[in-house]
């Protein structure tokens, strides 16, 4: 089921209005206008070069090569990304790192975090050791990201593991899905959209709105760039 924000009014504050919503918040392309993780890339490869780090160039040139081809998928490029990222990037880095975005973050969906009215998570495929940060700094209340490379099942947070996670976040915290609504721009998360009450999204492709509109989903479209 379909219904536009043709006013530009965020349904959160005029719609579903209730006593204390628990919002699910995407990354990608919807907290940020960007693709964070393409950025940490080109960040990780520009201060490696600064540091004159060549062993941690070549392979992150590698890494890109090999997915470029289709030679690695998206998850290993990730998870060798974020090995060479333990290696050689700290805190205040990535604290530079996540102030860089700033000018891509969506102002409204701030403000709603920012209000504090209701129950905030991060909901995102990005690397947990960046995305931490951005919590802390926008103040949500909870992130679930992919996880560190030290952890001993280490899976990418997408589609159906980041809905199971979340799943295991609102039981762990005795949290109800029916007073949760998911904030995203993609596809994706169709099986998070499947467990929440509502689902916004925001500037998505025709794509993610053409499969979205075959289920028994209940979608706001929210297009801000028209």
């Amino acid at each position: 089921m379909f219904y536009y924000d043709v006013l530009g009014l965020w349904t959160i504050k005029v719609k579903i209005k209730l006593d204390k919503k628990i919002i699910l918040i995407d990354l990608d392309g919807t907290f940020v206008n960007v693709n964070t993780f393409h950025r940490w890339m080109k960040f990780l490869f520009k201060e490696a070069l600064k540091k004159f780090q060549l062993v941690s160039v070549i392979k992150i040139l590698t890494i890109i090569a090999l997915r470029y081809t289709k030679r690695i998928d998206h998850a290993k490029m990730k998870y060798r990304i974020l090995e060479i990222s333990e290696e050689i990037i700290t805190q205040k880095q990535i604290i530079q790192f996540v102030h860089s975005l700033t000018p891509y973050i969506n102002k409204k969906l701030s403000n709603i975090v920012k209000d504090n009215e209701h129950t905030t998570i991060l909901a995102t495929a990005a690397p947990l050791f960046y995305t931490q940060t951005i919590k802390e700094i926008y103040h949500f209340d909870f992130v679930v990201a992919t996880d560190d490379i030290g952890h001993s099942q280490w899976q990418e947070n997408i589609r159906e593991i980041k809905a199971q996670n979340i799943k295991n976040l609102f039981t762990k915290n005795d949290f109800d899905t029916k007073d949760a609504v998911l904030y995203t721009d993609h596809h994706d998360d169709m099986p998070l959209m499947h467990i929440v009450s509502y689902t916004y999204l925001i500037n998505a492709s025709k794509k993610t709105k053409q499969l979205v509109a075959n289920t028994d989903i209940n979608v706001v479209i929210i297009d801000e760039k028209s």
